[in-house]
């Protein structure tokens, strides 16, 4: 059982109403909401004329609500998220603030909605770094706790000047354990952890295979942590969202859930990884030069999948639930969790990955399909 200790109960406030100002958009964003359906396909997602931007609400909400009369065990922690969304509303009055200070640096309420973690995540942190770094402690496994985006172009170029706005408004960059390729801890001579600035600059042939690009970078102010994300425009920070949702969270599960620790599997989970990127990167470069540029000076060229990386990926998932198959077909029938393969975690699984990363190839078919 977990035990949150004293630090976590303190600081404790009621989350302030706030609403967008006008003097929170920035140009070329529309000024009337609009949610972004991730999974329908409009002829503006694949031929954008206009800038666009997304509020998604917690759908989530009235469902924790009515968990916390069933489940008593999480109430303790229900304190740690209030206590991080007031920490939150600080933070981003702070942010706010730098941004009229810093050339080219905005800060769109509407991107920050959901500044604070929620208490699943940071559970599940909880545990996982607890095992991977015990020394680490409170400030190492809750460092994500509360977090805002900024947007400015050429953030690798010009992080530099949030910094500096950042320490004369009392912050400091953090410090985090050196990690090698491995994501183990490098040591110094002395045997003690090696400490680093905690800036992750991901840009050009450091950028996720994606094509997505960002920096990122930590900042304490008196014993709190504070993640601060900088992306080039609210159109970039839409197509990550939904990236992340359709595509990254998808594929990162094949790991989580064990299948690429068998060398055939990974390859071609890899090899379908590729065939998404393919489509990823140009969307990627698209949201950014609508960010740049606007809208309506770029391009309305669609990008889609072409009719060959539809083939290639079919017979890919295809052959991941073949080498399944062939896995289970070789037990003996006394080892078989199930009498059938399509009965078997294994194959629930995968064909809720595949069907899932399907809706997106469904959203960017090639234009002799629709």
């Amino acid at each position: 059982m977990i035990k949150l200790s004293q630090k976590v109960l303190s600081g404790l406030g009621k989350y302030p109403k706030t609403k967008p100002k006008p003097e929170n958009i920035v140009d070329g964003v529309n000024k009337n909401k609009k949610r972004f359906k991730a999974r329908m396909s409009t002829p503006l997602e694949r031929s954008p004329q206009k800038d666009t931007f997304s509020v998604q609400t917690n759908k989530n909400s009235k469902t924790a609500s009515g968990k916390k009369k069933e489940d008593r065990r999480t109430h303790i922690g229900d304190f740690l998220v209030k206590s991080n969304m007031k920490i939150a509303e600080d933070y981003k009055s702070d942010l706010k603030r730098i941004a009229l200070e810093v050339p080219g640096a905005s800060f769109i309420m509407e991107a920050n909605t959901r500044s604070a973690k929620e208490l699943k995540s940071i559970l599940g942190k909880l545990a996982s770094r607890s095992e991977q770094f015990p020394e680490r402690g409170y400030r190492g496994v809750i460092r994500d706790g509360v977090r805002a985006t900024i947007f400015m172009p050429d953030a690798d170029k010009n992080f530099p000047k949030v910094i500096k706005a950042m320490e004369n408004k009392g912050y400091k960059i953090a410090k985090t354990f050196a990690e090698d390729v491995n994501g183990n801890i490098v040591l110094n001579k002395n045997g003690m952890p090696k400490m680093v600035d905690d800036i992750d600059i991901r840009f050009r042939e450091n950028s996720v295979s994606s094509g997505y690009e960002d920096v990122q970078m930590r900042f304490e102010k008196g014993d709190k942590l504070y993640e601060l994300l900088i992306l080039p425009g609210p159109n970039y920070a839409v197509f990550k969202e939904k990236e992340h949702k359709m595509v990254f969270e998808n594929l990162r599960k094949y790991k989580e859930d064990g299948f690429k620790n068998d060398e055939g599997a990974k390859q071609i989970i890899n090899a379908i990884q590729e065939e998404f990127h393919t489509v990823t990167r140009p969307l990627y470069k698209q949201a950014l030069d609508r960010d740049v540029l606007g809208s309506r000076n770029v391009a309305p060229e669609p990008i889609t999948f072409t009719e060959k990386g539809i083939d290639t990926i079919n017979k890919l998932f295809k052959s991941l639930k073949t080498l399944y198959r062939g896995k289970f077909e070789a037990l003996p029938p006394s080892k078989r969790s199930k009498p059938d393969f399509r009965q078997t975690k294994n194959y629930k699984t995968l064909d809720m990955l595949e069907n899932n990363l399907r809706e997106f190839m469904e959203e960017y078919k090639p234009i002799s399909q629709q």
